[in-house]
């Protein structure tokens, strides 16, 4: 058995892998995932990435070592299966995104593919259908645009939370709620056109994150149907390695 596991910037998530089936994704604190991983007796190598703990990674590799675990930590790299990174000190770019790409990539490939994590942050990456990165955009996640209205402003109050549309609001909580998954949505429209500006026909959509799956939705609200939800995206990129 293969564990793949994505360390973000509030959980991990993990995830098996047996003869190249994925089972479900799961997810725990730092703190709480050696307990867990130590209740599996046939781990035969562990593929990590890691984007904000490197306490953690060190950890994770020493139990590797002490159960006999082959550990791999995966980074990104200036071209990876052929693919070429965009950034000049392409080390600065986080590895999730690179690995998003690179799962990108396996999936739809010889395609224009917009790659968008709605997480924490809400990153964009761009692939053209000849493997290379035109670069992206990192923006506020939804949570955070909202959050920072709130303690920021003053009499500007409402929750986070997913929404059904992004129509003109009546109150301010819906006000704050709709203008942060407007200003989202409008981000991958705008993506769109400045692609479009390169010549380059935006052929898929990919979405992952925590708040993907509701960002595909308002997409085809949209009417940009093609879009996808993939939930492992990362675990695909990671898979590549194995």
């Amino acid at each position: 058995m293969d564990l793949l596991v994505d360390v973000g910037n509030t959980q991990v998530k993990f995830t098996k892998v047996e003869s190249g089936v994925f089972a479900n994704i799961e997810r725990c604190l730092a703190t709480d995932f050696l307990d867990i991983i130590g209740q599996y007796t046939n781990i035969k190598r562990i593929m990590l990435v890691s984007v904000a703990n490197q306490s953690f990674s060190q950890s994770l590799q020493t139990w590797a070592g002490l159960n006999d675990v082959e550990f791999t930590q995966v980074n990104t790299q200036s071209e990876t299966f052929g693919i070429q990174n965009s950034y000049l000190q392409y080390s600065t770019m986080g590895a999730d995104r690179w690995l998003a790409v690179l799962a990108a990539e396996a999936l739809y490939p010889n395609r224009n593919i917009l790659i968008i994590d709605a997480g924490t942050a809400t990153t964009f990456d761009l692939l053209d259908a000849n493997k290379q990165h035109q670069g992206g955009w990192i923006l506020p996640g939804i949570d955070m645009m909202m959050q920072s209205l709130f303690q920021n402003t003053d009499n500007v109050f409402g929750e986070t939370g997913v929404i059904d549309s992004v129509a003109f609001g009546k109150s301010t909580a819906d006000n704050v709620k709709y203008g942060a998954w407007s200003t989202t949505a409008g981000a991958i429209q705008t993506a769109l056109n400045v692609a479009q500006q390169q010549n380059l026909t935006i052929d898929e959509i990919i979405l992952t994150g925590g708040y993907g799956e509701e960002l595909e939705k308002l997409c085809k609200q949209l009417g940009l149907n093609n879009c996808h939800f993939i939930e492992q995206l990362i675990f695909v990129g990671l898979q590549r390695f194995l």
